[in-house]
């Protein structure tokens, strides 16, 4: 696996790399300077992408990853899970920006023109503590680490378990 020379783009405190990992395999990887976590999005071959969270060392955590089928899929859940802490709004868009002219362009895809970047409303908070509220809201139900977001779920780190949760029952601490 090697950096493709002049992939590498800076925007404020993050880097974002595209790694060849063969013929047609690719890795896009988002790096935070600000925490030392990175989130990857790899075509491992056709139909097989992975989105992989690895946490800064310090934090002694096992990686996240998902796996899709979908290359859609895979893009959207890749970009709603990078690192975006004390970032500038401008930034993380022209990063995400990148990222997608990156994928379009290793998959082979006409260039998107007008993409809009929204930010989930828990994005800052992965990788941060977090409580769980009933339903109605009106107690607590669980307190975790926030691992990633998975369409309108958390998964949450607890003890030793993870577990989803819907994101409108999800806080910070």
């Amino acid at each position: 696996m090697s950096v493709i020379e002049g992939s590498t783009k800076e925007f404020g405190n993050t880097t974002i790399l595209l790694h060849s990992l063969g013929s047609s395999c690719y890795r896009i990887e988002w790096y935070s300077r600000m925490t030392g976590a990175s989130t990857s999005l790899a075509r491992l071959k056709q139909g097989k992408y992975v989105v992989i969270r690895k946490w800064a060392q310090v934090k002694n955590m096992a990686d996240v990853s998902s796996e899709f089928s979908s290359r859609n899929s895979a893009l959207i859940h890749f970009l709603n899970n990078v690192d975006i802490v004390k970032s500038n709004d401008d930034w993380i868009s022209a990063a995400k920006q990148h990222c997608l002219n990156l994928f379009v362009e290793n998959e082979g895809l006409k260039p998107v023109t007008k993409a809009s970047f929204p930010k989930p409303r828990l994005q800052g908070a992965i990788g941060k503590e977090v409580v769980v509220k009933s339903k109605l809201g009106e107690r607590e139900i669980a307190h975790g680490l926030l691992l990633q977001l998975i369409g309108n779920q958390a998964e949450i780190q607890l003890a030793n378990i993870k577990k989803k949760y819907l994101t409108k029952q999800v806080y910070l601490r």
